[in-house]
């Protein structure tokens, strides 16, 4: 049976876009780190710098791309949730946000990585 709730798809999502990063030599820290702010879905380490990744998957493309799910919005509530993890804390770290899409069997058809966003 094909599941299709968004946190299903979500889960698969995240965990594709974990094994990209892996691959790229990314040291996972923690998955789905949760703050009143909402959730950040993976913290990695990139040789000295902390990144915080949000993750969009969409399930073919009929209702627009991942990308177009990354808002101002959300960049703003991925600070914020950064900064509530950094406490204080004086290091050097960035946002990256990793859009995937799935097939109508939930395999990944693309992974794309956009390293230290400023604005979606």
């Amino acid at each position: 049976m094909v599941h299709s709730s968004n946190k299903f798809i979500g889960a698969i999502g995240e965990r594709v876009a974990l094994n990209y990063l892996l691959a790229k030599n990314y040291e996972l820290i923690t998955t789905n780190y949760s703050t009143r702010f909402g959730e950040i879905d993976l913290i990695m380490r990139d040789k000295d710098i902390l990144v915080f990744v949000e993750v969009k998957t969409k399930k073919g493309l009929a209702f627009g791309t991942p990308e177009e799910m990354f808002t101002q919005n959300k960049l703003t509530r991925v600070k914020r949730m950064a900064t509530v993890y950094l406490k204080g804390k004086e290091v050097k770290c960035r946002i990256d946000m990793v859009a995937v899409v799935l097939d109508e069997f939930n395999e990944p058809v693309s992974v794309k990585h956009y390293a230290n966003v400023t604005q979606p």
